[in-house]
């Protein structure tokens, strides 16, 4: 059968039926036919194919396709795609994925490849890519707590707007932080966007001179606050600061 007619078929047939076309090809063909196929036949093929296939069928594919891939399919079929691969081949293509994709993979990643992944990324990459796993795992808290969260075009790096009570509050979560950091981000946030008030967020305790610069801001009317948040068992914290704010 010509390869541009049995690439038809597959594109014409649902997904598992035209992973069996391409798994009763002979293994000198199925190279040929994995390169007529787009990224968006891939998409749609792969999460549908054997252990097995998927593999031989990775093994085609270059660090650009691999990357192609992981952008295009939902975080969980990334991810399973991801966990067949070694930890350097994984370290690749990272490489060429936006830092918020790097970051989601990594949250949703078993934690034996979590450590396999990181071994292998620069220090650098790695810290950004957890310190965007912690900004959106904190957004997702502030959501719990009822409050409008976005991020509007105008908005800082890691910066989110909160609304809540008729109030915007700009959150500035930052990872490995005892609040120095997300203070200051919080509060040019907040005066760039014209916010009505500034929220640090630290996976550490806020220093107490952080604090105490605050309490001082707040005297003076400008309401900032510093909390801590690590997980869900923290949500209350959040919600509480978020209120402090706006009364």
């Amino acid at each position: 059968m010509p390869i541009t007619q049995l690439i038809a078929m597959i594109r014409s047939t649902p997904p598992r039926q035209a992973v069996g076309l391409l798994a009763a090809m002979p293994a000198d063909r199925i190279p040929v036919a994995v390169a007529e196929l787009t990224t968006s036949d891939l998409v749609r093929l792969l999460p549908a194919a054997s252990d097995d296939l998927q593999s031989r069928l990775m093994g085609l594919l270059s660090t650009d396709q691999l990357a192609d891939l992981a952008r295009a399919m939902p975080i969980p079929d990334a991810v399973a795609m991801l966990n067949q691969l070694p930890a350097e081949q994984v370290h690749t293509v990272a490489d060429r994925l936006p830092q918020p994709t790097v970051a989601a993979l990594l949250t949703a990643m078993p934690a034996d490849r979590q450590t396999d992944m990181l071994s292998v990324m620069r220090p650098q990459q790695a810290q950004a890519a957890w310190a965007g796993t912690y900004q959106r795992e904190v957004a997702q808290a502030l959501a719990r707590a009822n409050a409008e969260v976005s991020i509007p075009a105008n908005a800082p790096p890691g910066i989110v707007l909160v609304q809540i009570f008729g109030w915007q509050i700009t959150v500035a979560a930052r990872r490995d932080d005892d609040g120095r950091v997300a203070v200051r981000d919080a509060e040019d946030a907040a005066y760039r966007m014209r916010a009505n008030a500034a929220l640090a967020v630290t996976d550490y305790q806020p220093a107490a001179d952080v604090l105490n610069y605050c309490d001082e801001a707040r005297r003076q009317g400008r309401p900032i606050s510093a909390v801590s948040w690590v997980d869900d068992r923290h949500d209350g914290f959040l919600k509480r600061a978020l209120v402090s704010l706006v009364h």
